[in-house]
C-alpha cells in the first residue's frame, strides 16, 4: 500500500508516527556520534581533524531535523489538518541524509580504523538500521531505503577485504542489510494497513455517531410532538410548562384549554382522513395566531392547550377570540371548515391555581361550561365553577369509598310484555345518598367517568345486578335484569372476560343478563365497541340499545351486530301526538324486518300503553306500571302482579 494511496488523513497520521519517535532517534544519533569520534585512538591528527570535521556535519545535521521536529508540534497544535506532504519530504530526506552521513563516515575511515573500531562501527550501524524498521515504519520508502544505505555500501565494502575477519562481517552485514529491507517493507506495510484500518474504523464510528445523533433527534421529535400536528405532545407540553413554572414562579400566564365543534360531525360523515386534514389545518391556524414563544399542543383527539403570557384580562380575551377567529374561519380548499369551531375554556396562573393540573383542569371545566351555555365562545373560570370543582373532587373522593363500602344501592324498574302486562325483566338502576342528599345518577356517573371509577363502579353494578338474577332462576319463564353499560367499560380488553367470570360465580345465565348500551356509543370507538359486543353475544348476553333515536345514527351498526332489543327514548312517547308517533310505527316495522325485541321507555298513561300496544311494541316500560323499587321489594311486587295476571 504506498503513501500516495493513502488518504490525507491517513498520510497525517502516518507522519505523526514517524515524528513520534524522531526525537529519541536524534538523541541517540548525537550520543553515538560523539562515542564514534572520541572513543577511539586520536594520535593522527589528520584523521582527528576528518572525524571532527564530519561530527560538525552529523550535528548540524541532527539539529536541522530536531528544528524541523519542534516546527512540526507546534504546526500539528496550531493546524490538525497539516499538510503531511511537504513534512514528508522534510523527514525523509533528513533520514536519508543521516544515513548517508553514517555510511560515510564508515567508508571515509574504514582504512584507519582498527578491527576493534570496524567491528563496533559495523555493529552501531546494525543496530540502526534494526532500530529503523519500527521507528520509520510510518513511510516504506523511508524505511528501507535508509536500511539499505546505512548497511549495503559499507557490507559491500568488507567483503572485498582479504581479511577474512572483515570478509565475514560484510557478508553478516549483507545478509543483515536483506533482512532489515524486508523487515522495514513489512512493518511500514502493516503499519500503513493499521493507519487505514484505524481511519475507516473513525469513519464508521463517525457514520455510526451521526447516524445516532440523527436518530436521537428523531425520537426527541416522536417523543416531543404529536405525529399528526407536529405541536407538542402531552407530555412535552407538561415537562415545558413545569419548567416554565419552576424557573419564573412570579410571572403569571394563562391556560387556554380549545376544544373544536362539529369535528365528531366531520369524522362521522366525512372519515377520519378528512378528520385528520381538518386537525391538521386547525394546529396550523393556532400556531399562525401564537406567538412562537407560546407553548402549544394537541392534548388529544380534538383538544388543544395554549400557555401564553398576559397583560391584562381584556387582552388575554382578545388574544383567544383570534384563536377563535383563526380556527373558525372558512376555508378556500376545505368546505367542511365551515362547520368547525371551538370553544375556550381559559384559567390563569396564580389566580387560579398554583399548580399545572390545577390550572388544566380549571381550564377544562370552564371550557366544558361554556360549551352547555354555548358553544363557539371563551369562558374565564370563575369561582361558581371553583365550587362546582371542588364538589366534584369531593364526590369522587367519596364514591370511591362508597363502591368500598358497598354504600351504593341497586333499584329495579319492570319492564312488561304490553299484551299480558307480565313481566319480562327489570332495568336496575344505581342510586346513591350521601348525607342524606340523593346523587342524581347523571352527576355521579359523569364522575365516575371523568376520574377512573367506572370500571370498578359497573362491574360492582353487575356483580349486584346478578345477586338479583340469582334470585329469579327458579321462575318459568325465567326473568331477566339488565345493567347499563358504558362507553368506557366497552374500552376495557378485559370487560368481557370479567363478566363472564361475575356471571359463572352467581350462577347466572348469560341470556338472563342484559347489557344495555346507549345510542352514542356509535359515534366512539365503532372497532372497539363492535368487538366487544360480538364477544358479548358470543358468550350467550343480550344486547340492549338505551336512548334509541337520540343520538348517533346507527342503523348500520345495529345491521353489523344484530342488537337484540332496542329501547325507543321517553321522548318519543312523551310527544306521540306530534311526530314521535311515525317514528315508533318506524322503530316497529324494523324490528319486524331485523327480528328485534322493542321496549318503550316513561310509559305514564294507560293512554299511552294502550297506542303503543296496538302499533305492535312488544314491551314496556314506565311509572304507569312501576317506579323504581328498592331490591326488598321486587318479590312482592312479583307476587302481587302474578295474582293480578292470572
Amino acid at each position: 500500500m504506498p503513501y500516495r494511496n493513502l488518504n490525507s488523513e491517513e498520510r497525517r497520521e502516518a507522519v505523526k508516527i514517524l515524528y513520534s519517535n524522531a526525537i529519541s532517534g536524534i538523541a541517540i544519533s548525537t550520543v553515538v556520534s560523539f562515542i564514534l569520534v572520541f572513543a577511539f585512538d586520536l594520535s593522527n591528527q589528520q584523521t582527528s581533524h576528518e572525524k571532527g570535521v564530519w561530527l560538525t556535519i552529523m550535528i548540524s545535521l541532527l539539529a536541522l531535523r530536531a528544528i524541523d521536529v519542534i516546527w512540526f508540534v507546534k504546526d500539528k497544535k496550531n493546524n490538525p489538518l497539516f499538510y503531511a506532504n511537504n513534512y514528508l519530504k522534510r523527514f525523509s530526506i533528513g533520514c536519508i541524509l543521516t544515513s548517508i552521513s553514517w555510511c560515510g563516515y564508515a567508508l571515509w575511515f574504514h582504512s584507519s580504523s582498527s578491527t576493534i573500531e570496524i567491528t563496533t562501527t559495523i555493529a552501531i550501524l546494525s543496530a540502526f538500521a534494526g532500530g529503523s524498521a519500527n521507528l520509520l515504519s510510518g513511510s516504506r520508502i523511508t524505511a528501507v531505503l535508509y536500511s539499505f544505505i546505512l548497511l549495503a555500501p559499507y557490507s559491500f565494502l568488507l567483503t572485498l577485504s582479504d581479511d577474512n575477519y572483515n570478509y565475514v562481517l560484510g557478508i553478516l552485514g549483507l545478509t543483515f542489510t536483506a533482512i532489515m529491507i524486508a523487515s522495514s517493507y513489512k512493518s511500514a506495510t502493516f503499519t500503513q494497513s493499521a493507519i487505514r484500518l484505524k481511519n475507516q474504523n473513525r469513519e464508521l464510528l463517525d457514520e455510526m455517531e451521526d447516524k445516532v445523533e440523527r436518530r436521537t433527534e428523531e425520537i426527541y421529535r416522536l417523543s416531543n410532538t404529536d405525529p399528526l400536528t407536529n405541536l407538542l405532545n402531552r407530555t412535552a407540553f407538561l415537562k415545558n410548562a413545569n419548567k416554565r413554572l419552576r424557573e419564573n414562579p412570579d410571572e403569571p400566564f394563562a391556560l387556554l384549554f380549545v376544544d373544536l365543534d362539529g369535528f365528531k360531525q366531520i369524522n362521522d360523515t366525512l372519515g377520519h382522513k378528512v378528520g385528520d386534514k381538518v386537525l391538521k389545518e386547525v394546529a396550523r391556524r393556532i400556531s399562525n395566531v401564537c406567538d412562537q414563544h407560546l407553548y402549544k399542543c394537541r392534548w388529544g383527539g380534538d383538544e388543544f392547550l395554549i400557555l401564553t403570557m398576559y397583560q391584562s384580562k381584556e387582552q388575554l380575551l382578545e388574544f383567544a377570540n383570534n384563536v377563535l377567529l383563526s380556527i373558525g374561519a372558512e376555508h378556500e380548499k376545505y368546505k367542511y371548515q365551515k362547520w368547525v369551531s371551538a370553544t375556550i375554556g381559559i384559567a390563569m396562573y396564580p389566580e387560579h391555581g398554583s399548580e399545572l393540573n390545577t390550572l388544566i383542569r380549571s381550564a377544562d371545566i370552564s371550557m366544558y361550561h361554556q360549551k352547555r351555555i354555548a358553544k363557539s365562545n371563551v369562558n374565564i373560570y370563575n369561582d361558581s365553577l371553583r365550587l362546582k370543582q371542588e364538589r366534584e373532587a369531593l364526590l369522587s373522593y367519596r364514591l370511591a369509598n362508597a363502591i368500598k363500602e358497598n354504600s351504593l344501592r341497586l333499584v329495579f324498574q319492570p319492564i312488561v310484555d304490553s299484551k299480558t302486562n307480565k313481566v319480562t325483566s327489570f332495568e336496575s338502576l344505581l342510586r346513591w345518598q350521601l348525607d342524606g342528599e340523593n346523587i342524581f345518577p347523571d352527576e355521579f356517573i359523569a364522575i365516575a367517568e371523568q376520574y377512573g371509577l367506572i370500571t370498578e363502579l359497573g362491574l360492582w353494578v353487575i356483580q349486584q345486578a346478578c345477586v338479583q338474577a340469582q334470585k329469579f332462576n327458579h321462575l318459568k319463564p325465567h326473568i331477566a335484569v339488565s345493567v347499563n353499560v358504558s362507553v368506557i367499560q366497552l374500552q376495557d380488553p378485559e370487560f368481557v372476560t370479567k363478566v363472564v367470570n361475575i356471571v359463572k360465580i352467581y350462577d347466572v345465565e348469560p341470556k338472563n343478563l342484559h347489557i344495555e348500551i346507549t345510542e352514542s356509543v356509535f359515534a366512539e370507538d365503532k372497532l372497539t365497541f363492535l368487538t366487544a359486543v360480538k364477544a358479548l353475544q358470543k358468550q350467550g348476553f343480550c344486547i340492549s340499545i338505551d336512548d334509541f333515536g337520540t343520538g348517533y345514527s346507527s342503523l348500520s351498526s345495529m345491521l353489523d351486530i344484530g342488537v337484540d332489543i332496542v329501547k325507543i327514548d321517553r321522548s318519543f312517547i312523551q310527544n306521540m301526538d306530534k311526530r314521535g308517533l311515525s317514528i315508533i310505527h318506524a322503530i316497529v316495522q324494523m324490528a319486524s324486518s331485523l327480528d328485534f325485541m322493542v321496549v318503550a321507555e316513561g310509559v305514564e298513561t294507560i293512554e299511552q300503553s294502550n297506542t303503543l300496544t296496538d302499533i305492535g311494541v312488544s314491551h314496556l316500560q314506565g311509572y304507569y306500571f312501576s317506579k323504581p323499587m328498592e331490591q326488598a321489594f321486587v318479590d312482592s311486587y312479583l307476587n302481587e302482579q302474578n295474582k293480578l295476571c292470572s
